[in-house]
């Protein structure tokens, strides 16, 4: 049976709305605040950090008294939790952002994005797309929602959110035609004065009408780590911004001069010290999407299209065509396993698009319409008849499931899962993705040395299959289970293309197998970033 959306109307004093909010979200947050604490339970030392960093930064949140800090007390009086559980959420995300290097199982608890922008000068419309990463899926999903905040004062608001994110500051619009949405930058820089880039958004929503009185607000403010916010106007003025306390980077566009502007986790920040704590492969997997887009949006022209917010839903939410024998050339979409929003703005008739169901979001002709938001609210829930979903899309939620159940602990959970896709995908070329995810979780686990001698004969057959990168992390496993099996090392260094890897390579090939055995539980498979997170390096 298809799940209706649910749709909340805020009405009149901010802070009773707030404190109505707890008690809807009273059940639903103990479910999502369950996930996240079942998380951080993951790494005893690391969930002792988290909470002295959380209650520091409560406590300098709470004496700076910002922008909408009581409608938070509402919110946490109506959950019936203290307000530190209530921070506890908010600030966890901020905190992994800043210390992502040294918790990978934590990666899952920031969102990755993607923003995509479009202009019909003939129709007027202004286009703003966005997807979202959420590896945290499950209670995310299930309570998701559309919130219109229509409080006196400040403008109204309208968002997708879920239960736990009372504030609109992932993806949203407000009445004057400015939209937001939120992307995670990978970094370092961690400031306890700063504030929550979820109560700075708020306060953009809530108080600019368009780019320059935006900027201006960042400009005038602080933050706890880095973030990057995506804006457009109807002005047609499109802006990528990083903050990091209180720096500022920027870029301006002016949306008539192109077909459509793109977006995902890049950053503005040209320092190279910022590269040690990217993941060894954000840039590729951040090209990788680019181009996945580029090649999507071939031949389309936002100038002849009749509906921009559905044709963008459309192309962005379509099962890619990847029947092939290799994933040797194969790019991940903007569309990852963990895309768990796609939705869409129009900012000149204030309409929006919503796609509902299960991670990740393809359009499978599930929606919600949502027009004249602001003068004369209309909403209008659009289903398809059942048809029977492709194995590709099982798939994929496969995949998106596989992560979530490995980032919870539940290796035979997740083992299954995973095992499933491969059967589901075995058509398409992201059967090598899946089966290159699955071999590494059996590095990780497998203690037998028959298996890893089978193992290594598996990760052998993978050779021209899987995309450089990959193909680079190939190579250095199978130095690995050489080691661990006892056998002689065929050394391969020079084929690996990835300078970091290659250093991996050098270093780990001069230790024992007793060395590489306790360095295996600091080994991190993300799929929906494509990408092996290796703790213990530089």
């Amino acid at each position: 049976m298809t799940k209706s959306h649910e749709h909340i109307h805020l009405l009149g004093d901010p802070q009773e709305n707030f404190y109505i909010l707890g008690k809807k979200d009273k059940y639903s947050y103990a479910q999502m605040y369950q996930q996240i604490s079942m998380l951080c339970a993951r790494s005893p030392n690391m969930a002792k950090i988290i909470k002295i960093t959380t209650e520091l930064s409560r406590q300098l949140l709470i004496k700076r008294q910002p922008h909408n800090i009581n409608e938070l007390k509402a919110y946490a009086e109506g959950l019936e939790r203290s307000l530190n559980d209530v921070l506890f959420a908010l600030l966890l995300p901020e905190i992994v952002a800043s210390f992502n290097k040294w918790v990978p199982p934590l990666i899952s608890i920031i969102p990755g994005c993607s923003s995509l922008f479009t202009h019909n000068s003939s129709t007027q419309e202004i286009v703003h797309t966005r997807i979202l990463d959420y590896a945290l899926s499950g209670p995310f999903e299930k309570y998701e929602r559309s919130v219109f905040y229509d409080f006196n004062d400040r403008y109204k608001t309208f968002a997708y959110s879920t239960t736990g994110m009372p504030f609109p500051a992932l993806s949203a619009m407000n009445e004057k035609g400015l939209s937001l949405a939120l992307h995670y930058k990978h970094g370092k820089f961690f400031d306890l004065e700063g504030n929550s880039i979820f109560l700075i958004a708020n306060q953009i929503m809530n108080q600019c009408s368009n780019i320059r009185e935006a900027i201006k607000l960042v400009k005038k403010t602080k933050s706890i780590s880095y973030w990057g916010l995506y804006l457009c106007d109807q002005n047609a003025e499109v802006a990528s911004i990083d903050i990091q306390g209180n720096e500022v980077f920027q870029e301006k566009f002016d949306l008539t001069d192109h077909n459509y502007l793109y977006f995902n986790n890049r950053p503005l920040l040209k320092q190279n010290e910022l590269e040690s704590i990217q993941p060894y492969g954000n840039i590729h997997q951040c090209q990788m999407r680019r181009t996945e887009v580029k090649n999507q949006f071939h031949g389309f022209h936002s100038q002849t299209s009749d509906d921009l917010m559905m044709d963008t839903i459309k192309i962005l939410g379509k099962q890619k065509k990847s029947k092939n024998k290799t994933a040797k050339n194969w790019n991940l979409s903007a569309l990852t396993p963990s895309s768990i929003q796609l939705c869409s703005f129009e900012l000149s008739k204030k309409s929006s698009l919503f796609v509902c169901g299960d991670t990740p979001k393809y359009f499978e002709g599930h929606y919600v319409h949502f027009a004249k938001i602001f003068q004369d609210f209309q909403m209008h829930e659009h289903t398809k008849k059942t048809k029977r979903k492709s194995n590709y899309i099982i798939g994929q939620r496969k995949l998106a499931t596989y992560q979530s159940l490995l980032d919870l602990g539940n290796i035979t959970e997740a083992y299954h899962e995973i095992q499933m896709a491969i059967e589901y995908l075995s058509n398409y070329s992201e059967v090598y993705i899946a089966k290159f995810f699955f071999l590494i979780t059996q590095y990780i686990y497998e203690t037998d040395k028959r298996e890893l001698t089978y193992l290594h004969q598996q990760l052998d057959a993978l050779k021209d299959k899987l995309p450089s990168y990959l193909e680079d992390h190939r190579i250095l496993f199978l130095m690995r289970l050489e080691r661990l099996i006892g056998q002689k090392v065929n050394s391969q260094i020079d084929k690996i293309q990835h300078d970091k890897l290659k250093q991996l390579y050098r270093h780990e090939i001069k230790l024992n197998a007793i060395a590489l055995k306790a360095l295996r539980s600091l080994i991190f498979p993300r799929i929906e970033i494509v990408d092996i997170i290796y703790a213990y390096s530089d």
